[in-house]
């Protein structure tokens, strides 16, 4: 059975057009999504359609969808796209001011070393090649090798401090479990933030029960199953209205 899913992702306007600061999800042609919700990215299949919804400042407007054409791993990507912020990784050493996410990770490191630039965050080796972080990706250093492409835990993240390595490299990307990099179907998909839909309508249009964010302002990935029927119906009543 295929699924839909509702993301929000944290856009802005430029030049008219909404963007997300990483350009991920990306509508160039073809679009892609590589950085945002790994677990989520990680659980798709072919088939399945992303919607995409951008938070802009109080307000949430519709930025576009595709439907999942092909699931990459990053080394893929980066020989498709090479110029696509999106794709977080490079062939070529590049400089990033050693910023943490996980601060609890942070100092843990420092208690065990004394210093807090751990070197095995810089770089990580698959199939005899080097690879390492973007220079066009805001990622924290404990956060665009381990979260994002390898999806390790906290736990494992522990023994590589202990150990001051990181015990996964020389892993092959290329494994099923790291084809994580979602490429929409060539005929599958649409960008839509030229029509400034916001989500209200869509709420209105839909019957979408499931609050956008959560009590605490969070914003999980949201099943959109029964509602995508009536949200494609929407989507072309706006189109044909905008081309009048």
């Amino acid at each position: 059975m295929k699924k839909t899913f509702l993301i929000t992702f944290h856009g802005q306007f430029e030049n008219d057009r909404i963007i997300d600061i990483g350009n991920d999800p990306c509508f160039d042609s073809i679009p892609s999504w590589g950085i945002c919700r790994p677990t989520t990215r990680r659980a798709v299949k072919r088939g399945d359609t992303m919607i995409f919804i951008a938070k802009i400042n109080n307000d949430y407007f519709l930025k576009g969808w595709f439907i999942v054409g092909e699931k990459l791993d990053y080394t893929s990507a980066l020989a498709r796209f090479p110029n696509r912020q999106n794709v977080i990784i490079s062939t070529t050493p590049t400089n990033h001011q050693n910023i943490w996410r996980y601060k609890k990770l942070q100092k843990s490191f420092k208690k065990t070393y004394g210093h807090e630039s751990p070197e095995f965050l810089s770089h990580f080796d698959s199939d005899n090649v080097r690879y390492y972080h973007s220079q066009t990706d805001d990622h924290e250093i404990d956060n665009w090798k381990c979260r994002r492409i390898f999806l390790c835990k906290s736990k494992q993240f522990e023994r590589c401090i202990k150990a001051n390595s990181c015990l996964i490299n020389g892993t092959s990307l290329r494994l099923a479990c790291y084809k994580n990099y979602i490429i929409a179907d060539t005929n599958g998909w649409e960008n839509l933030d030229y029509l400034k839909i916001k989500i209200e309508e869509i709420i209105k249009a839909t019957n979408f029960k499931t609050p956008i964010k959560t009590p605490k302002g969070q914003h999980n990935v949201l099943r959109f199953d029964k509602y995508s029927d009536d949200f494609f119906k929407f989507i072309e009543l706006v189109k044909n209205n905008n081309n009048k």
